[in-house]
């Protein structure tokens, strides 16, 4: 895996910020679907297999937020569903997304700084599979929550050091204390293949998360 992108991020994940990260997988972007294969990737089909579950309506409407270069849509693809929208805030990414043809609506969103392109009540379902490794509002949550049906589901996944008891940026206790949500399930699932890296913030199983909107 090439990791020469996410080398130039400062150190300490507390300080990177949304533009910086936007130019890095701005630059990534050619490279990412490679990369992350090379390793293996299982973290979007295990979340893509949650969201199955949930919902065996293959004509669920589902959005695939930070979404990249689509492997996410790709994965709903192979098992049939076909209503799916993606959003990432790397337009570069999301042109590789546009050209694979997995999604039916695609358009640039900053998580946490920008309003979701949707109406209120829309999506049966919400999946992230990254994105939570740095500080982000956690306004986005009731954002995510104006944009989901009722009784839709967010499914997303987190680093252990970012889920743990310490929740230091907070997203265990704004989704936990929020009336607007029910905890449905959290599991240890592998996200990604073992890195050649001593970093402590790589970790191959992530906390698959589901929450409903109440």
């Amino acid at each position: 895996m090439n990791f020469a992108p996410l080398e130039k991020l400062p150190k300490n994940q507390a300080d990177i910020t949304l533009d910086c990260l936007e130019k890095t997988y701005d630059e990534w972007a050619d490279n990412y679907d490679h990369d992350l294969k090379s390793i293996g990737y299982p973290g979007p089909l295990n979340a893509v297999k949650i969201v199955e579950k949930l919902l065996n309506n293959k004509d669920a409407k589902v959005l695939d937020m930070a979404a990249g270069t689509g492997i996410v849509g790709e994965e709903f693809q192979a098992i049939g569903y076909k209503n799916i929208d993606a959003s990432d805030m790397s337009v570069t990414s999301l042109e590789i997304a546009k050209q694979k043809g997995v999604y039916k609506h695609v358009f640039r969103c900053c998580m946490g700084e920008e309003r979701i392109e949707a109406e209120d009540n829309t999506y049966d379902a919400i999946t992230v599979v990254g994105c939570w490794s740095i500080p982000i509002k956690v306004d986005v949550f009731r954002e995510m929550n104006r944009v989901l049906k009722k009784g839709g589901y967010l499914v997303s996944c987190f680093r252990p050091d970012v889920w743990s008891e310490r929740d230091i940026y907070g997203y265990r206790r704004a989704l936990n204390d929020s009336p607007l949500w029910v905890k449905v399930s959290e599991e240890m699932r592998q996200y990604h293949g073992q890195l050649a890296t001593q970093d402590a913030h790589y970790s191959s199983y992530w906390h698959f998360v589901v929450y409903q909107k109440c």
